[in-house]
């Protein structure tokens, strides 16, 4: 054989003395040899046994040849195991249901036990280069997913490294960036967004404020409270951080435009650039927009110390005069305050690491 372990034959009649015949032989040509009474007997136990090659009669109980061969051959784990049809029948019909079934070879009884030997190793080879070719190919998967696991890290990597450009006009927007990830990442995994979206928020959601590389740093670092005029042009950062990302057919950058583009609207249409109500705001900047908010308050700002997190859940919750609930999505309001202790302790842990 061209394997080193006995190759092992799964023998399906139900004739007792047909299948004493064959074991006898197939074990003399050095084979393992297992033995089954029928169709559905055959059906399980292959699943239980590393078979090699099955011999099978078309006329059994239970579950005839050509039933048991449907079943092996649409199971993925049983379909490439070669399987010889025995049968008195010598019809053409027979023969080409068996083949349209996926049937390997025929042996037509009585059965020429020269030929069936040559057969059986003949079948026996194509398995081994079967088998040597799935082997190969999924050692081609594996080492593809490998590939496109430290390209997919390299590009996550880069992205990182994108979200901290505004870092270095505002440093207070650095190091809040990727607790905005994991407060994002919190929130669309409560509404079962699903794997994708999931991923892709965490990365695109610390691009939020990337357009404040485009503001002038006078104005982002000022003490004091900002003139009208001031704040009209620290709300260009949306458009800004929007027109940088834009154009991408990366679906994560596609992503982080909306988000850079809307994370400031409100629920109810007092945000702003665009002053969009609802369901008009895309859902990912909606969950930026509570967990902006929420990490803004606990954090020290050149114009305010950091506040508590029963306090931030007090404003979120039932407002202070300049943030209101109802700037917020009911359902994602819904989940901060049910799980504003995961918030809390995101951000404890993710502050203590920064």
């Amino acid at each position: 054989m061209l394997e080193e372990r006995k190759a092992t034959i799964l023998i399906v009649d139900d004739d007792a003395q047909n299948r004493m015949l064959l074991k006898f032989f197939c074990k003399k040509w050095g084979f393992n040899v297992i033995e089954c009474k029928n169709g559905a007997e055959a059906v399980n136990r292959v699943t239980e046994e590393n078979v090699d090659i099955i011999l099978m009669d078309l006329m059994m109980p239970k579950l005839d040849g050509f039933s048991a061969l449907k079943v092996l051959k649409s199971n993925e784990q049983t379909k490439y195991i070669p399987v010889v049809i025995l049968t008195a029948a010598e019809d053409t019909q027979s023969r080409i249901k068996g083949i349209e079934l996926g049937a390997d070879d025929f042996f037509t009884k009585p059965i020429n036990i020269h030929e069936l030997k040559l057969r059986l190793e003949n079948s026996l080879r194509l398995k081994y280069y079967n088998d040597k070719l799935k082997n190969y190919n999924l050692f081609l998967e594996r080492e593809l997913r490998k590939k496109i696991y430290e390209v997919k890290k390299a590009y996550m990597d880069s992205l990182y490294r994108l979200t901290k450009i505004a870092e270095y006009r505002d440093r207070e927007t650095g190091d809040h960036l990727e607790r905005i990830g994991y407060f994002s990442k919190e929130i669309a995994s409560r509404l079962g967004l699903g794997n994708d979206f999931i991923e892709n928020i965490y990365y695109a959601s610390q691009m939020h404020d990337i357009g404040k590389v485009g503001i002038p740093e006078n104005i982002l670092q000022k003490k004091g409270t900002l003139t009208p005029e001031e704040f009209e042009v620290i709300k260009k950062h949306t458009v800004i951080g929007a027109d940088i990302l834009k154009g991408s057919h990366i679906s994560v950058l596609q992503m982080a435009e909306k988000i850079a583009k809307y994370h400031h609207e409100k629920w109810n249409g007092e945000g702003y650039p665009f002053r969009l109500k609802g369901d008009d705001i895309p859902l990912s900047a909606r969950i930026v927009a509570i967990a902006d908010i929420y990490d803004a308050l606990r954090s020290k700002r050149i114009y305010k110390p950091p506040l508590s997190h029963q306090t931030a859940v007090e404003i979120i919750l039932k407002g202070d005069g300049r943030t209101k609930p109802e700037h917020f999505d009911p359902d994602i309001l819904d989940i901060f305050k049910k799980h504003h202790k995961s918030f809390e302790e995101i951000y404890e842990t993710v502050r203590a690491v920064l």
